[in-house]
């Protein structure tokens, strides 16, 4: 790989990612609730989540970020639905 390629994909990298605080599930679900938030142009009074097994074990078992130490779906959600900022794509 020449200098110029490798200075390209670190410039495109270091513009694109954004470190993860914490577990990633309970952000996805705070996003989506968020994205919801936004796309309706006022918050929510009724919110449905679907997923899968997977997220639904792993954001049991871990705290979301900036919620007092609170676990789970509902948490996530209402998180990001209320405070959530769905402009930043996290």
């Amino acid at each position: 790989m020449t200098e110029d390629l490798n200075r390209n994909y670190t410039e495109i990298l270091r513009a694109e990612l954004v470190p993860a605080m914490g577990c990633t599930e309970p952000i996805a679900i705070a996003y989506a609730a968020a994205k919801a938030a936004q796309v309706l142009g006022k918050k929510p009074e009724h919110l449905k989540i679907t997923c899968s097994g997977n997220i639904i074990k792993n954001v049991k078992g871990v705290t979301v970020p900036n919620s007092g130490g609170q676990k789970g779906i509902e948490t996530a959600a209402v998180l990001g639905a209320i405070g959530g900022d769905a402009d930043k794509e996290l």
